[in-house]
């Protein structure tokens, strides 16, 4: 009996998990009616990404095609059961990150919606560079600053996130003692995460509940899944640095286009969001870009 006591404390060996590598991990995630902003997000990936990329995309159980759709365009997909609609974006996006942190090892893990697109070449070096620029930046977003230079006011989660309090867990307090004003987010149409903070907070288990970490998916107590992901950036011992604001490469809004785009690709904006899939401006803004993929990749072939 004594020896097989013994036995059982031996500690088994870890095994590592065989990912895939690659230079960045596209992440996204769709709902019902989506899929022509998914259709020409897939193409400004495959027009302006000059690196081996993966692309990761959870379903929100959708009906109208688009999860066939995913799987034909070679995306991997991960289905929600049933719909969690925009109240369960989070917990959507936490299952996206967590498989595709499990099934490929990158430098940079991007996310980015349905609305918005990639504009312009050079976002990986772009990204890089940012990353790079100072220590412990484990997540790149329109933060602080908005496209404009203004400040961006986040009072409205910052009230939210107290209210949700409880809800949050261990995670809150480390983010609060690791620098974090409460409340604050990137821009959720367009973020990055490094490996190394993406990798800390997986191992921490907070994407599937560890440390009490159970945001509410009820709607009106929810908390947006932009502020909820810097919150745990800086729980994981990282921080969160602009990428967004003037003569940087993200232009993005949550209410339309921030500028014209040809004002856009002037400033070299390399991302962009919202373009919706209706209204005027949205089509046109899109038919733009489209024609300028066309004439991109028009200019590569021999």
């Amino acid at each position: 009996m004594k020896k097989l006591f013994e036995r059982l404390r031996i500690k088994r060996p870890v095994f590592p998990q065989a990912r895939r590598r690659c230079d960045l991990v596209v992440v996204s995630a769709i709902s019902d009616g989506e899929w022509p902003g998914m259709e020409d997000l897939l193409d400004s990936l495959a027009t302006y990404l000059d690196c081996a990329y993966e692309t990761v995309v959870a379903d929100d159980a959708t009906t109208d095609g688009s999860y066939e759709r995913l799987l034909d365009a070679g995306c991997w997909v991960v289905r929600n059961p049933e719909k969690l609609f925009l109240e369960g974006n989070d917990l959507t996006l936490r299952r996206a990150f967590s498989e595709a942190h499990r099934l490929f090892d990158a430098p940079i893990y991007l996310k980015i919606d349905p609305d918005a697109l990639v504009i312009d070449g050079g976002l990986l070096s772009a990204l890089g560079a940012a990353f790079g620029a100072a220590p412990r930046i484990g997540l790149l977003g329109t933060y602080r600053i908005d496209w404009n230079g203004e400040p961006r006011d986040l009072s409205y989660w910052k009230e939210r996130m107290l209210r949700r309090r409880k809800d949050l867990g261990k995670p809150y307090d480390l983010a609060v003692r690791n620098g974090y004003q409460i409340g604050d987010g990137v821009q959720g149409g367009a973020y990055a995460l490094s490996r190394d903070c993406l990798g800390a907070i997986v191992r921490r288990g907070w994407f599937h509940g560890a440390d009490d970490y159970r945001p509410s998916g009820i709607k009106g107590r929810h908390v947006a899944e932009d502020s909820l992901i810097a919150m745990l950036t800086y729980a994981a011992g990282y921080r969160a640095a602009d990428i967004g604001g003037p003569g940087q490469p993200f232009g993005l809004w949550d209410v339309g286009l921030p500028m014209p785009p040809h004002e856009l690709v002037a400033q070299n904006r390399l991302v962009t969001h919202a373009i919706k899939y209706r209204d005027p401006e949205s089509l046109e803004a899109r038919d733009y870009f489209r024609a300028r993929r066309v004439a991109h990749n028009a200019s590569r072939r021999p």
